[in-house]
């Protein structure tokens, strides 16, 4: 019975998810189209009257620092989504488990990995979305560049990036171009994208563009020189990263390795690590470890994280 509600409530979970998701890309769709060709209020409220009803998340409460790395990090689902997504990968696999071996260490344990496997997944999400970002910067300033010589407004040349680049940079500079549209400040668009992607080159592109709207020059030229001054950067990240490849590999393997062996014993022989979690002084041996490898772990990474 329990297996069978188990199930039930992971597939209606999904299908939810899902019907939500089409919706939203049908919205989006729907407004690209409009954006493109133009469409009046009329037919506006024409298209809005044939969006399906979907089930009210609001009940959820999400701060807005978690909704924005939700938004930030790529993935295609609300914030709510994402919450609902994490409960039942957090407990279905579990009650699953103990179903059908009634372990509670391994269930135990397969809750811990289920309630850290989603956040640590949104965190590598937004640094990779961040890294490439990064990545892009380079292509995006000669676009710009090429755009300002051919006669463009910066305006249009950023909404030339945003048509030739993908995702993130494309998407971030396409929601640029919208601001600016509706009467958003420049500089204040380009910062509000520089903090949000951590990227310095951006700062200082936006600092360049705002500096020649106010003393003039040519903008073009200042391009070329952002564009070059950041590929050598990130040819000196490159080697850098290449030099202390050697000392993030150790961090990693002292940070997963005991970890992963901790889980996989567990799981293989629960009677076996009985002691560490069923006697005070196998509890307090599991704090010091922890605690002592959190340190090693930080301790390495600071180590290796050169900043340029």
């Amino acid at each position: 019975m329990a297996i069978s509600l188990a199930v039930i409530g992971y597939l209606v979970s999904l299908n939810f998810i899902s019907v939500l998701s089409r919706n939203r890309m049908r919205i989006e769709k729907s407004l690209d189209e409009i954006e493109a060709v133009g469409t009046s209020p009329s037919r506006l409220v024409k298209k809005k009257k044939k969006g399906i009803k979907t089930a009210d998340l609001s009940f959820i409460k999400i701060s807005e620092n978690f909704a924005n790395n939700v938004a930030l990090s790529g993935i295609k689902a609300k914030p709510e989504e994402f919450i609902v997504l994490w409960f039942f990968a957090s407990f279905i696999p579990a009650l699953l488990l103990y179903t059908f071996t009634e372990d509670v260490v391994r269930s135990s344990v397969l809750v811990l990995i289920g309630i850290a496997a989603p956040p640590i997944y949104l965190m590598f999400s937004i640094s990779r979305r961040r890294a490439i970002f990064e990545a892009q910067l380079g292509d995006a300033l000669m676009i710009l560049s090429n755009a300002l010589k051919a006669g463009f407004s910066f305006q249009q040349a950023l909404g030339s990036v945003s048509r030739n680049l993908p995702d993130p940079i494309g998407g971030e500079f396409a929601v640029a171009v919208r601001e600016q549209q509706l009467g958003a400040d420049l500089e204040t668009t380009l910062m509000s994208i520089a903090d949000k992607m951590k990227s310095m080159d951006l700062k200082l592109l936006t600092t360049a563009v705002v500096v020649q709207q106010k003393v003039g020059g040519n903008l073009s030229e200042i391009m070329d020189t952002i564009a070059q001054t950041v590929r050598d950067r990130q040819a000196v990240a490159r080697m850098v990263k290449t030099i202390t490849a050697q000392g993030r590999i150790s961090g990693i393997v002292v940070g997963a390795l005991p970890i992963f062996l901790l889980i996989a014993i567990t799981m293989l022989n629960a009677a076996y690590m009985n002691p560490l979690f069923k006697t005070d002084l196998g509890r307090i041996i599991l704090v010091i470890c922890a605690v002592m490898e959190i340190s090693g772990f930080l301790i390495i990474m600071k180590i290796v994280d050169v900043k340029l």
